[in-house]
């Protein structure tokens, strides 16, 4: 019996760390298991059209570097609008993604609460609002993981000499400006020898954009020890928190996670639910703050730690209302790629049915 769909899935080996992080191959593995047939593309290759012939659903974990996005952002609406592929992620979910700035306005327009944020486009309005401001203020880079583009501005004084940055040479990286530390300055060098060694020249355009031409701040939300990460899959919700590095603001990338569903506020996972429903994402995930006792989103994406949905010990199911229909708790861990693929299954379905052509 022949598979009812072929199913073209890009391998994003870039995110395996030790199998832990990459998608692709537990896509393959869930969709050959439910009787289908897979084929590996490269869409760095100029043939991708050529290699998508005869699919019916397209998959790709892109990551944030600069060479991803800039395929990605290409690319993937024209498998969506014009080959007609169901594509993961979809345009819904991914054309923010690891946009803050974007996500500023997307959030404010879909009436979802978040830290009051400002963009600035000219160099004169940004020392205008930053002269004007109520410290401290969060600075952040339009994108970046794991807090490397997060900072936190304590001044007018410590705030202005951004702009002359921002709007001179550009950044690759708030982090590079913040000071000596022992272990970073160690990777650095063993980078540098590495590329010596083999003769081959760093392009930080590669793996990192420059940043010029625009500053964007966030009010700082004091009294948040933790933030809250609730993962949306279709009708499933996963949840933990991420608590604060040590002596620091930010809890993206301190590795410091709870994963009792006890500490996870229903309030984040109706948000999180309405945030999915209202911007029409297959999947994302949502960071979460308190402010003044409600929940408000700081950032949203459609890709996420593989492994720590893993280590979550259930998640909540719900169908209807995200404010009032009812938290259904389904115990025991889930691999996030099988949720993904179960539910990329039933859109092929609902798109090509018994009708689809198949796959040789």
């Amino acid at each position: 019996m022949n598979p009812r769909f072929l199913i073209a899935i890009q391998p994003d080996e870039y995110a395996s760390r030790g199998g832990r992080e990459s998608s692709s191959a537990r896509w393959a593995d869930v969709a050959r298991a439910r009787g289908h047939d897979v084929r590996w593309v490269d869409v760095f290759r100029p043939d991708i059209l050529d290699q998508l012939a005869g699919c019916q659903g397209f998959l790709w974990r892109h990551g944030h570097y600069a060479d991803h996005r800039g395929v990605a952002r290409r690319l993937l609406p024209v498998i969506e609008n014009r080959l007609g592929l169901c594509v993961y992620p979809d345009q819904n979910t991914c054309w923010h993604y690891d946009d803050k700035i974007t996500q500023s306005y997307l959030l404010a327009a879909a009436g979802i609460p978040m830290p009051e944020t400002r963009v600035f486009w000219t160099a004169d309005g940004a020392r205008r609002g930053l002269e004007d401001a109520r410290y401290p203020l969060v600075l952040k880079l339009w994108s970046g993981a794991g807090s490397r583009n997060v900072r936190l501005v304590r001044s007018a004084a410590e705030a202005l000499p951004w702009v002359d940055r921002l709007f001179g040479p550009g950044v690759y990286q708030l982090f590079e400006e913040e000071g000596f530390h022992p272990r970073r300055a160690l990777g650095r060098a063993r980078r540098g020898l590495r590329w010596i060694l083999t003769g081959r020249r760093w392009n930080p355009g590669t793996w990192w954009d420059l940043h010029k031409n625009y500053l964007m701040v966030q009010e700082f939300i004091p009294g948040n020890e933790y933030d809250t990460r609730v993962t949306v899959i279709g009708r499933r919700a996963f949840g933990f928190r991420r608590l604060n590095r040590a002596r620091d603001f930010r809890a993206s990338g301190s590795g410091r996670i709870e994963f009792d569903p006890a500490g996870v506020d229903p309030k984040f996972i109706r948000l999180a639910f309405r945030v999915a429903a209202d911007l029409k994402m297959q999947s994302c995930a949502v960071d979460g703050l308190w402010k003044d006792g409600f929940p408000v989103i700081t950032e949203v994406s459609y890709t996420y730690a593989s492994w720590a949905i893993r280590e979550c010990p259930g998640h909540w199911e719900m169908e209807g209302d995200p404010q009032s229909a009812p938290l259904a708790w389904v115990p025991g861990p889930l691999w996030p790629e099988e949720a993904q693929m179960d539910d990329f299954l039933r859109r092929l379905d609902a798109r090509f049915g018994a009708g689809a052509s198949r796959a040789s």
